[in-house]
């Protein structure tokens, strides 16, 4: 495989991986949470689909990131085999992993699912509709570079299927 298909980062530690990726996964949802009961908190559905649509960019942008991985990893070999190469990560060393293109797909979910929950928070709450887009927005936008920079950085771990 070539660069083009992935980007090298120094090995992460398991248990530091684990760490970011138990923190990712709660993060989101618990500041959702936060933000519903801050600013709806008479409206239980609200804080219900604020932790659903921030859990949804943590899992969506994991399969999506999954997804658009193995289709450039496979790519990337199919390449090097068409050249007569061998498929592989030239100059990888043991002190090196790949991280697998893709993993842009969390700030997007962050656009989307965020501004989508805060659609439906100014829909279902006193909490105006472009205040909910634009709060709710903002902190899926945040949330969504949080994972973005995590991924980038090789701290949060490429999900591999098995």
């Amino acid at each position: 495989m070539s660069r083009a298909g992935a980007r090298l980062v120094p090995v992460r530690s398991p248990w530091l991986q684990l760490g970011t990726w138990l923190g990712c996964l709660l993060l989101g949802p618990w500041a959702a949470l936060r933000l519903g009961v801050a600013l709806a908190p008479e409206a239980d559905l609200v804080q219900v689909l604020s932790v659903a649509g921030f859990a949804g960019i943590f899992v969506g942008g994991l399969l999506i990131w999954m997804g658009i991985g193995v289709v450039t990893v496979v790519a990337a070999g199919i390449g090097q085999l068409i050249r007569g190469r061998r498929p592989g990560v030239e100059g990888l060393g043991a002190s090196e992993t790949v991280v697998p293109r893709g993993y842009r797909a969390f700030p997007v979910l962050g656009v989307v699912l965020g501004t989508g929950t805060g659609f439906l928070a100014g829909l279902l709450s006193p909490v105006n509709v472009i205040g909910g887009v634009l709060v709710w927005g903002g902190v899926g936008v945040l949330y969504g570079l949080l994972l973005w920079t995590a991924a980038h950085n090789g701290y949060l771990p490429f999900p591999e299927p098995e």
